[in-house]
């Protein structure tokens, strides 16, 4: 006898909620692990188990099967996998969000720089009933002059300067910027006559030293802001965390949409494959050093690297790095959907795909 099953899914979509995929969401969503450089076995041709071109993130030849779901090329959509960075680095999507964030929080107890009067009033602004977009942009902009203005949290009595981009992927705080905090930095100052008597020529820029605020930091910072000082930064404390603006796990594609062209013994690779693999060679030298205890300074050089990676892999347009000096810039994510021959105008709204047809529509002389 057939059992009867109660079907207890909704009939109507009531929203579509939309948030930034934290770590955890995108290794959920992902078939493996890719942590292996090479791409084929230098033997076989087969691609490497673990690396880019692993089969279980689906194919891109007609003859080949994929091992996640037996499918070929015609059927398979494709498989994702990711790779855990063993350092944050920033997102060049949210970087202008990150910066803001940190102009609001204390840098020493990350609570938003308000006090409880001011508090309340945002909060009651921010939960009206029936407020638009634009209001609320407004309201969270209110919030950020209002913190910009504060030196001195009034929670942990914390020094707070200027918060700045300096260069590109990096941020600076200018902790001892206003002159009321002159005493503080000559304090800070004396701190360091240890490394100006072992390296004179640091004396004549000890007075411009500047926090680095580095991913790291950052996220440390973002991991500890309350809940409740979420919503007056515009956040969505289940959905859209401050430390979800940073990397910690990288997507890797499926195959389908960075096919390999194959040419005799040998193939071309897509743009997407070779900054994957650079990718994972910087983040396991990293591993390494980190791991062999090498130098900062060499650390934190091969980080700059991986930020810089990371940042081409989503747009190679980043801002302040100068345009590659041989051959044409490489087609990152952002590239492949903006534009006249993006994915959205070029094929989605346009009529570049697959079963559409198009005509010429004239204007009727006897309209109007």
């Amino acid at each position: 006898m057939k059992k009867h099953v109660a079907h207890k899914a909704p009939k109507r979509v009531k929203y579509i909620e939309f948030g930034v995929s934290s770590a955890s969401d995108i290794r959920k969503s992902s078939e493996i692990q890719i942590n292996h450089r090479d791409l084929y076995y230098s033997d076989t041709r087969d691609p490497v188990k673990n690396g880019v071109l692993d089969r279980r993130l689906g194919i891109s030849d007609k003859k080949s099967f994929c091992e996640t779901c037996g499918l070929q090329l015609a059927d398979c959509i494709g498989h994702w996998g990711h790779i855990n960075l063993c350092v944050p680095v920033f997102h060049i999507g949210f970087f202008k969000a990150i910066t803001t964030i940190l102009q609001c929080i204390c840098k020493s107890c990350c609570r938003v720089m308000l006090n409880e009067t001011e508090r309340i009033s945002f909060i009651k602004r921010l939960r009206t009933v029936g407020i638009d977009n634009l209001r609320t942009q407004q309201i969270i902009k209110s919030v950020t002059a209002t913190c910009k203005k504060v030196t001195y949290c009034m929670h942990c009595k914390g020094t707070n300067g200027v918060v700045k981009k300096a260069g590109p992927l990096k941020i600076v705080h200018e902790k001892f910027r206003q002159k009321r905090t002159a005493i503080e930095q000559s304090e800070f100052i004396s701190k360091l006559e240890t490394a100006v008597k072992d390296s004179p020529e640091l004396k004549s820029v000890v007075r411009k030293a500047q926090e680095e605020l580095t991913p790291l930091r950052v996220f440390q910072l973002f991991q500890r802001i309350p809940d409740e000082d979420c919503e007056l930064m515009g956040l969505d404390k289940n959905n859209g965390r401050p430390e979800q603006l940073l990397w910690t796990a990288i997507p890797v594609p499926p195959c389908c949409i960075r096919p390999s062209v194959a040419q005799d013994d040998k193939s071309n690779e897509d743009d997407l494959t070779v900054k994957l693999t650079e990718i994972i060679f910087i983040n396991s030298l990293i591993e390494s050093g980190i791991n062999k205890g090498a130098s900062v300074g060499n650390i934190m050089e091969q980080w700059d690297f991986l930020s810089l990676a990371v940042a081409m892999y989503i747009s190679s347009e980043v801002p302040g790095v100068p345009a590659q000096i041989s051959g044409k810039p490489i087609r990152g994510f952002t590239q492949r959907l903006k534009g006249k021959q993006g994915r959205f105008r070029g094929n989605l709204s346009g009529k570049r795909v697959d079963f559409s047809g198009r005509t010429v529509i004239s204007p009727d002389p006897n309209m109007g």
